[in-house]
C-alpha cells in the first residue's frame, strides 16, 4: 500500500558528474541536456551489470525474457523517472542495481526476515522504485514485513509499474523525508507509521549527500524508527566514504561530509549522546572505481557499513 499524504519534495538533490549511483546530484537545468547528449549522466543502452535485474523482473514480475529489456527501457519507466529526477542514478539505470545482495548484512537481514512467526520488520530509506524490497519478497520474505520510504512519491508509483505488483505487494510505502522532524506537518504521518516498529533499516547512497549536521538529524530520525527495546536492531547500507574526511562543497551550495571508519563511529557516538543510546559501527571500503565527488577525488571509496546497539 502507498501512503501518499506526505509531500516534502526531494531534499536529496543529487548531482552527478560520474556514472555511478553514489554521486548523484542533479546538475543545473542548463547542463542536463548537454550532459545527456554526451552520455555523461544518461546512456541509451542497458549497462553491463543489468542481468540480476533482468532475472528479478522475469522471476518476480513474470515478464517474459524476450520482453524484459523493452520493459526496462519503456518510456513509462525510465523516462518517467528522468522527468522527475534527471540524475546519474536514473540515466545509468542505477535504480536497478542489485549490488546490495553481495553485502553480508543483506544476507543476515534476509535470514532474520525468513524466520517464521518473528516480528522482524525491514525499512528501506530512500527506496526509490523499491528494488530492494522486491528482491527480499522474491527471496521469500513476507512482504507485509517490508517498508519503504522515499521523499519522492512518484518513484514509489513507478515502482509498482516497473515490477507489476500493485495488487500483490503487501509492503507499506511511505512518501516522506527522513530529514524532517517528524512533528506536525514535517513527517508526522511517517512517524506514526514507522516509529518504534523497525528491526532493520537499509539506507544506500544517502549519507554522503549531506552535511554532518544533516546526517545527525537523519540518524536520529532512523533511531526513532527502530524498536527501542530490541538489542538486535541494525542499520546497514553503503555510501561514499574517504580516506581523508573533509567537508566537500556540493555543487548546489551544500556541504557534504564524507567519512572514514573513525569519523563514522564519531557520528554515531554523537547521535548516541543526543538520544541517550550507544552504537558501534563496522565499515569496509569496497573500491574506488568511477567515483567523483568534487574536491575529494583520489581519496573517495565506496564504503559498506553496519550500525548496531553497543
Amino acid at each position: 500500500m502507498l501512503f501518499d499524504f506526505l509531500w516534502f519534495g526531494s531534499q536529496t538533490a543529487m548531482g552527478g558528474s560520474a556514472p555511478d549511483d553514489d554521486d548523484d546530484e542533479i546538475p543545473e537545468p542548463a547542463a542536463v541536456a548537454d550532459a545527456r547528449s554526451r552520455g555523461k549522466i544518461y546512456i541509451a543502452d542497458l549497462p553491463a551489470d543489468i542481468e540480476p535485474a533482468r532475472r528479478l523482473l522475469q522471476r518476480y514480475s513474470g515478464i517474459p525474457a524476450r520482453d524484459v529489456d523493452k520493459h526496462i527501457q519503456d518510456i513509462s519507466q525510465r523516462e518517467k523517472l528522468w522527468a522527475i529526477h534527471p540524475s546519474v542514478s536514473v540515466g545509468h539505470y542505477r535504480f536497478l542495481s542489485m549490488q546490495f545482495t553481495s553485502d553480508p548484512r543483506y544476507k543476515d537481514a534476509l535470514n532474520r526476515l525468513l524466520v517464521a512467526d518473528s516480528d522482524v520488520a525491514f525499512l528501506d530509506v530512500g527506496c526509490c522504485v523499491g528494488q530492494v524490497l522486491r528482491q527480499l519478497a522474491f527471496d521469500g520474505v513476507d512482504s507485509s514485513r517490508l517498508y519503504g520510504m522515499d521523499s519522492e512519491s512518484r518513484f514509489l508509483r513507478v515502482g509498482y509499474e516497473l515490477f507489476r505488483d500493485r495488487d500483490t505487494l503487501k509492503a507499506t510505502l511511505v512518501a516522506g523525508d527522513v530529514l524532517a522532524s517528524g512533528e506536525k506537518d514535517e513527517g508526522e504521518d511517517a512517524s506514526r507509521l514507522l516509529n518504534g516498529k523497525m528491526t532493520i533499516i537499509h539506507v544506500m547512497s544517502f549519507f554522503h549527500l549531506f552535511s554532518w549536521q544533516a546526517q545527525v538529524r537523519a540518524a536520529m530520525r532512523m533511531i526513532n524508527f527502530l524498536k527501542p527495546d530490541d538489542a538486535d536492531v541494525m542499520i546497514f547500507g553503503r555510501h561514499v566514504g574517504t580516506t581523508d574526511p573533509p567537508d566537500v562543497e556540493g555543487r548546489q551550495g551544500r556541504q557534504r561530509y564524507l567519512h572514514n571508519a573513525e569519523t563514522w563511529q564519531d557520528l554515531w557516538d554523537h547521535v548516541g549522546e543526543l538520544t541517550g543510546t550507544r552504537w558501534r559501527t563496522e565499515v569496509e571500503f569496497i573500491d574506488k572505481a568511477g567515483i567523483e565527488m568534487g574536491g575529494a577525488d583520489g581519496t573517495v571509496r565506496r564504503m559498506r557499513f553496519g550500525v548496531y546497539k553497543a
